[in-house]
């Protein structure tokens, strides 16, 4: 198999069962140390629920990234504008930006919106996008820059997650995130994968180090992205950058007539 990234051939490295029937190759970049597994025919069956019942911190993970977004996009981007989540899934990310001021649409495929109703995302190009988040998302892809190429219609600046390889590389069942029990993650990147992802779409790049990763066409401090994007930076700062809240404006727009004290 060939790297997505780099174009240069892949070599063996492990096998796993997923969802506990499925055997499965995982294959390594030897250029810029990417992951895939052989192409990915159970991932029918690993969709039948686009959450997957072992996500047992998706709540918690939507608060703390909130957080996260609302400092690194003030900082960075300035907290007007319209913003967008990829691969939104219930939409609960969105409702707690919006709930913090920012104006946030949701855009997810496969997944039901729950909490962002009537808030979905224009297609690409009707509106300008300041910014696209896609969080949980790249280890899901099957033609990584395929992929990205669709978020980059939306926003040439994208603030995503995704766990960083750790070193030396672990095998299946060495490392949780590969997801075996689920079957959902396919794709696992090292720093420099994400580096060269990003210089082949001619975008800066830059990450905490672990899981929280900004591909940008501005130039910014490294520095100050890497202490800002960990939670217990942001938890901190994260009230100090919040607007007025849309839910008001929100409600007013969902039922058609006024909440008392809203505009």
């Amino acid at each position: 198999m060939l790297c997505p990234i780099c174009n240069v051939p892949t070599r063996t490295i492990a096998s796993a069962t997923i969802l506990g029937k499925f055997d499965a190759a995982y294959f390594q970049c030897p250029q810029c140390g990417f992951i895939r597994t052989e192409e990915p025919y159970w991932l029918e069956e690993a969709y039948a629920c686009a959450i997957t019942g072992s996500d047992t911190g998706l709540v918690k993970r939507n608060i703390q990234l909130a957080s996260i977004a609302r400092v690194v996009i003030t900082t960075f981007f300035g907290h007007s504008g319209c913003f967008v989540d990829y691969a939104g899934g219930y939409g609960l990310f969105v409702r707690l930006m919006r709930d913090s001021g920012f104006n946030f649409r949701w855009y997810d495929k496969y997944c039901e919106n729950i909490f962002a109703r009537g808030f979905a995302a224009s297609e690409p190009g009707m509106e300008t996008v300041k910014l696209l988040t896609a969080f949980e998302v790249f280890e899901h892809l099957t033609a990584p820059f395929e992929e990205l190429e669709r978020m980059l219609a939306y926003s040439r600046n994208i603030l995503f997650t995704t766990q960083l390889l750790p070193e030396p590389t672990p095998r299946p069942g060495e490392w949780w995130y590969y997801g075996l029990e689920h079957g959902q993650h396919i794709a696992f990147y090292t720093r420099r994968a994400l580096s060269l992802l990003a210089k082949r779409a001619g975008l800066y790049f830059y990450t905490n180090g672990k899981s929280m990763h900004l591909f940008t066409e501005k130039r910014i401090l490294s520095p100050l992205f890497f202490c800002l994007a960990h939670y217990k930076t942001a938890r901190l700062i994260a009230p100090f950058v919040e607007r007025g809240s849309l839910v008001s404006q929100d409600y007013n727009t969902a039922s058609g007539s006024v909440l008392d004290g809203g505009k």
